[in-house]
């Protein structure tokens, strides 16, 4: 399974022939945006357009484009937004779709001392932690099968990190040991007081906050609220007397009266 590029015929025997492929096939329309040189040849223009997309992700599929067929020119002249021309297309799409839980299958492209680097389909990089239990396992140029813990995509170039699956899994209880580890990893990581990832940390740092009552946006506004309190209660309140004070004014007035 090296390849650097996957025709459309090669993608459907892909999915015929792989349990989890986590290829797609759409029917969809598209606008093709491609380069005055092609003025003169609109299909070879959106082919090459079609083409700077492939293996990559992108919003409007939800995945990385595998390949494309049947394409279908929809208007006879296409509309110039200068420099570059504009066409609408519809045509079948084959996309990469993986998700967490997802199974896949890799070759050990590279081994390190904590990780291996595995290749899906010749295109998608993967890693995996070894370990003493599955270092025989993972050696170069082996297959194996893993499971999708995250998904990261940068500059559109998609790449996950999973983790093996054991061999004494059969084939068909595979999805109901995915759903239960998915569930075990959600207890586990309730029970780990230690923050996992970047927005686990985050809200890991923002307890102490939580503890108090008052957040970053609610103390700036408690902290007025408070000082008006005070100001309107110093206001309200009469002013406090003097007890020797008010004694002396009161000689005094008995002083007068004699």
């Amino acid at each position: 399974m090296n390849f650097s590029v996957i025709s459309f015929k090669e993608a459907e025997e892909i999915m015929k022939s792989t349990e989890h492929s986590q290829f797609v096939r759409i029917n969809k329309h598209k606008r093709i945006i491609f380069h005055p040189r092609f003025l003169g040849n609109t299909r070879k223009g959106v082919e090459e357009a079609l083409k700077s997309e492939r293996n990559l992700v992108s919003e409007e599929f939800g995945g990385a484009l595998i390949a494309y067929n049947n394409i279908q020119i929809q208007q006879a002249m296409g509309l110039i937004v200068d420099p570059y021309i504009h066409f609408d297309i519809v045509a079948d799409f084959i996309v990469f779709k993986p998700t967490v839980g997802s199974i896949l299958t890799g070759v050990v492209h590279r081994v390190f001392k904590s990780h291996v680097s595995l290749l899906v389909y010749g295109i998608f990089n993967a890693s995996i932690k070894k370990s003493k239990s599955n270092e025989d396992q993972l050696r170069e140029g082996s297959e194996v099968e893993f499971k999708v813990e995250r998904i990261y995509v940068n500059n559109r170039i998609l790449s996950m990190h999973g983790a093996l699956l054991s061999d004494d899994v059969p084939k068909g209880q595979r999805k109901t040991q995915r759903n239960s580890h998915i569930k075990s990893f959600d207890e586990d990581s309730m029970a780990d007081e230690e923050p996992k990832t970047a927005e686990e940390s985050m809200e890991f740092e923002s307890n102490p906050q939580e503890d108090t009552g008052v957040s970053n946006a609610s103390s700036f506004n408690g902290i007025d609220e408070t000082n008006e309190d005070v100001k309107l209660a110093f206001e309200d309140s009469p002013p406090t007397k003097n007890k020797k004070s008010e004694k002396k004014k009161k000689k005094k007035s008995k002083k007068e009266k004699i």
